[in-house]
């Protein structure tokens, strides 16, 4: 109940937007335009978001087999499709992660192998996503005075809030005890709370319980930091495949926008656009609402103004979020229900 609450929600919110976007920006111009919109670089954005979503898919592939694990690929584009539809359900895109560590412990992967797998991707996109903007940002500098004015702040916040987060990634591989004190330490004060809260009290574990969820939490940690060292020391062709798919990945993903300007029979502007692409993720990333709905596409419709005429710009605000946002949903609703089907398949748990 509560995720079909989420995905109206959702829906509602970002096509009330998309919805008053087009029609402030429909004028007779934008109505003969329809018709000549070109086709080939309409399938190239679709060809272009389906090559990064299977970039992905072989991205965890390889980082498993860094591991020593091996599963299917058909299995790892079901993880990956139930992982956007997640994302794109919950605020900030965190639903994401814990299907994915659930789904590759299915598949055979211990808890904190399968964390090791989604730190790595966060880790690898982060890296990415954060280099290609920054060059995006050196390549435009006619735009500076309007970012200055506009979005300078929240992008170096949110520069700051990724470089703290590789620190402690860092902190917690090099130093896996001083990482139990704390995640342990923290959850045994929240069952300590939790165990004198009334109404929480039917959930808490008790104190046998809060002692072997520590014991849990450390040999898990130790095991991640363990599995993340394992990954970049021993096996260097796994972390250049990662690397490179992520490279793609981002590109793709990023280009998308750029294909789409050429339909519109507009000049591809990649490094405005791929600048565009990464603010625009870094508002994704901000919990607020499911999918950032409403947020994203007033986000985009500000940005690109700069290189969009008006009459085109809610068009393609659309074409846009229904690409990188609307399709997570059916691909989702696929996957659960190839998801449903290994439920019955014996072989889901082998590890060859």
């Amino acid at each position: 109940m509560r995720r079909r609450l989420w995905i109206a929600l959702s829906l509602l919110v970002s096509g009330a937007v998309l919805a008053g976007l087009l029609a402030a920006t429909f004028t007779p111009e934008t109505r003969a335009y329809l018709g000549e919109i070109s086709i080939a670089p309409l399938l190239l954005a679709f060809a272009l978001r389906a090559g990064s979503i299977f970039c992905r898919v072989v991205r965890i592939g390889v980082i498993c087999r860094g591991l020593g694990y091996t599963v299917p690929l058909s299995s790892l584009a079901v993880t990956q499709s139930l992982s956007l539809f997640a994302g794109s359900l919950t605020p900030g895109q965190v639903g994401g992660e814990p299907v994915r560590i659930h789904r590759l412990s299915r598949a055979g992967l211990a808890v904190g192998d399968a964390a090791t797998v989604v730190v790595a991707e966060r880790v690898l996109d982060l890296a990415v996503f954060t280099s290609l903007t920054f060059t995006a940002l050196l390549a435009v500098r006619h735009l500076w005075g309007y970012l200055a004015a506009t979005v300078l702040y929240p992008v170096a916040a949110f520069l700051i809030l990724v470089l703290v987060l590789l620190l402690a990634l860092v902190v917690l591989v090099r130093r896996p005890s001083l990482a139990n004190r704390v995640i342990g330490g923290a959850a045994v004060r929240v069952l300590d709370r939790c165990g004198r809260s009334r109404r929480w009290l039917r959930f808490c574990p008790g104190s046998d319980g809060a002692e072997r969820l520590a014991e849990w939490i450390a040999r898990e940690t130790e095991l991640f930091a363990a599995s993340s060292s394992r990954f970049v020391r021993t096996d260097p062709r796994a972390l250049g495949g990662a690397i490179l798919a992520s490279i793609i990945d981002w590109v793709f993903l990023f280009s998308t926008a750029s294909a789409l300007l050429v339909a519109l029979n507009l000049p591809p502007s990649f490094p405005e656009s791929f600048l565009f692409q990464g603010i625009l993720q870094m508002i994704a990333a901000v919990p607020l609402i499911p999918g950032a709905a409403g947020i994203a596409e007033l986000g985009a419709a500000t940005l690109y103004s700069r290189v969009v005429p008006t009459y085109l710009l809610g068009l393609f605000v659309v074409l846009w979020r229904l690409i990188l946002y609307f399709l997570n949903i059916p691909l989702g609703l696929l996957a659960a229900a190839l998801a449903a089907r290994e439920e019955g398949d014996p072989r889901v748990g082998e590890n060859l």
